[in-house]
């Protein structure tokens, strides 16, 4: 989905910054952002604080609008927020795209990605992973 001009709610800034980067990258692309989150300014200091410079987002916080569920194009939700959350089946019921921070980056990433998930290993195996490219690309260059 383009979000130039569209009505972006984002679910849940969160108190140690995980929606600021959502939030500044569907500025740059012109999209309408409006930040919900139950949290008061104060708890959200920090997160508020990072986004100072950026121009043009409403602030719904302490409480959510139901309002802003309804009339949003789309919903990026914190994975933090429950799929059960009351306020996201009004919004799916209303027909709105309701996705994550990840699932943009993906939608959007050129790349050839690879997830690496699991409770143990994960940095064994990214490292392995990187070592298994860098020789692969350094054999790929020899070859030409």
């Amino acid at each position: 989905m383009n979000v130039r001009d569209k009505q972006v709610l984002v679910m849940g800034l969160g108190r140690f910054g995980g929606g600021t980067d959502v939030v500044r990258y569907l500025v740059t692309k012109g999209a309408c952002v409006t930040v919900t989150d139950l949290a008061t300014p104060d708890a959200l200091k920090t997160s508020l604080d990072t986004l100072s410079d950026v121009r043009g987002v409403t602030y719904h916080l302490g409480r959510h609008h139901p309002h802003d569920f309804q009339m949003a194009d789309l919903i990026v939700v914190n994975p933090a927020v429950s799929p059960e959350n009351p306020y996201l089946k009004t919004a799916r019921q209303q027909g709105v795209d309701i996705t994550t921070q990840i699932n943009l980056f993906l939608e959007r990433c050129p790349a050839t990605i690879i997830g690496i998930t699991g409770a143990n290993g994960k940095s064994t195996t990214t490292a392995l992973c990187a070592h298994i490219l860098t020789e692969a690309a350094a054999l790929t260059e020899v070859a030409y």
